[in-house]
Formats: structure tokens, C-alpha cells, sequence
């Protein structure tokens, strides 16, 4: 588990504190993120890995990093780490039939965390990154080791919230799209206002690797 610990720093500042190289002329923004969301549509199975970093009600997933496929139905195994009142608790999972396995036992799998919502041609990734609105491109950045383009935008409540019931505001975004065509999603992070003034902002950066290639379930 030290390694999502490792990873909770690398994504959160990536998101953060990146300083892209401004040297344009760059494809529009809306160009970018467009042909990245036609792209990913057809994404069948990915490495995942995404941190949380602040406090989201109803949400209390801190970190998770694995392996997804629509094969089968839909599966997924990986580790996570989920706030547990007072402190939090780090396991094993793995998705299967509709169910989720851990060292505690198998139970039923909320639709919401099933993996045919966030993956596919009209799930919620996809639906995410054809809401992105004011999209403009930020500058190149590399990312997982490849060259890529980071585009800034805004995506309305009323679509992060069909993606992310506990979302319930407009949310500020940053797509990074690989450099070289075909354009793919590669990396996303989410900045959501606080519920409250008095608490800081919700930040979700997730990564997306090995797109397509078999999926490594154990």
C-alpha cells in the first residue's frame, strides 16, 4: 500500500503544480478533448489509477489503482483505500458478475462503481469529456512517459453530477491528450467547490493506461 500512498502525491501535484511548455501553435482545445472522447468510446479495457484529495460526502474512496475490462459483463481487481470514520481501510477487490470480493466477503456491486459506467461509448468518462466546455489548450506535458497535451475547460453540474451523484456544482477540469494521434485520453483531473465555504475543494485525478490491451485480473 505504499505505492497508492506514492501515487496519492504523484497524481494530486501533477494535477496541481504541472508547468506545461507554452511553446505553441497548439490544436484547439475543443479539438483535443473531442477526438479524445471519440477515441475512448471504443476503450474496452484499462489500467486505472486515481487519489482523492479532500472530502466528498457519500464518496469515500481515498485511493485506488487496478485493472478494468467490459469483457465478461464487466470485472475489475485492484486495491483501494476508503475512509472508514476516523481512519481508513486499504484491501484487495476484485469485480466479477455483478459482485465485489474482498478479504471481508463478496457482496453485491453498487451500480454507480460497476465498470460499464465509467467505461464505454456512452458511459460516464465518455459523457464527461463530451461536457467539457471553455476548453482551451494549456501547453504539452509528458505524462505515464509520453508526450501529451493539456487542455483546461469546465464541465456544467448537471452533467459531472449524472456522472458523480455527490457533485452537485459546475467543476473545473484538465483533459491531457496524448501529443500524437490517434489522440487518446491519457490523465484527467477534477477540481470540485467545496459544499461549505469554510472547507477547501475536492481534487480526483485519475490516470488511464494500457488502453485496450488484455486486462491483468489475477
Amino acid at each position: 500500500m505504499r505505492r497508492l500512498a506514492f501515487l496519492l502525491v504523484l497524481l494530486v501535484t501533477a494535477g496541481c503544480t504541472g508547468s506545461p511548455d507554452t511553446r505553441g501553435p497548439f490544436p484547439a482545445g475543443s479539438e483535443l478533448v473531442r477526438d479524445a472522447a471519440t477515441s475512448f468510446a471504443a476503450v474496452r479495457s484499462v489500467h486505472f489509477a486515481a487519489g482523492v484529495n479532500g472530502v466528498l460526502p457519500g464518496f469515500p474512496l481515498r485511493l485506488i489503482e487496478g485493472d478494468a475490462t467490459l469483457d465478461g459483463g464487466g470485472a475489475a481487481t485492484g486495491t483501494a483505500d476508503v475512509q472508514d470514520g476516523e481512519g481508513h481501510t486499504k484491501y484487495r477487490f476484485t469485480v466479477r458478475d455483478g459482485r465485489v470480493s474482498t478479504e471481508a466477503g463478496t457482496e453485491p456491486l453498487p451500480e454507480m462503481y460497476a465498470v460499464g459506467a465509467f467505461l464505454g461509448p456512452s458511459a460516464g468518462l465518455k459523457r464527461l469529456l463530451d461536457g467539457v466546455t471553455d476548453a482551451k489548450t494549456e501547453g504539452r506535458e509528458n505524462v505515464d512517459g509520453a508526450a501529451a497535451l493539456r487542455v483546461g475547460g469546465r464541465v456544467p453540474a448537471a452533467v459531472a453530477h449524472g456522472v458523480l451523484p455527490q457533485v452537485t456544482a459546475d467543476v473545473t477540469v484538465k483533459v491531457w491528450v496524448s501529443a500524437d494521434g490517434p489522440r487518446r485520453f491519457a490523465r484527467l483531473w477534477v477540481q470540485i467547490p467545496p459544499p461549505d465555504e469554510h472547507l477547501s475543494p475536492v481534487m480526483i485525478e485519475l490516470s488511464l493506461t494500457r488502453q485496450n490491451e488484455p486486462a491483468n485480473l489475477g
